[in-house]
């Protein structure tokens, strides 16, 4: 199974919005997240929030078929995934259906237990 970690940075008042975005995606909309998870091929998302001296930062962990998953929302126009890709846009400014502006994480370590405790694997 391949995973993906990203880190995003929040606009201004991206943290409430990502708050916002997760009571709605695990209480009114938790049945179409769970769908979407189905339909682009995801396992497991998490999202972390991050404070920093230079912002919030959203992190976002990824299971399954990561890749293929954003290369769909960045297509689909099931009205799911179209509402989704606002509301990140709304809390990132990133615009999923337009390319990313740099390629994508790499990973550089991975820690010699991984393999037995599921800490890390390499996709």
């Amino acid at each position: 199974m391949a995973h993906l970690a990203i880190a995003l940075p929040c606009l201004p008042d991206g943290a409430d919005r990502l708050r916002e975005l997760a009571r709605e995606c695990s209480g009114p909309r938790q049945a179409e997240f769970e769908d979407f998870h189905r339909r682009l091929g995801l396992s497991a998302e998490r999202w972390f929030l991050q404070q920093t001296a230079q912002g919030d930062l959203c992190i976002v962990t990824l299971e399954g078929d990561p890749a293929g998953a954003m290369a769909r929302l960045g297509s689909s126009q099931h009205p799911f995934d179209v509402w989704f890709r606002e509301a990140v846009k709304g809390v990132h400014g990133v615009d999923f259906a337009a390319p990313l502006p740099g390629p994508a994480p790499v990973q550089v370590f991975e820690s010699a237990d991984s393999a037995t405790t599921g800490l890390a694997h390499r996709g």
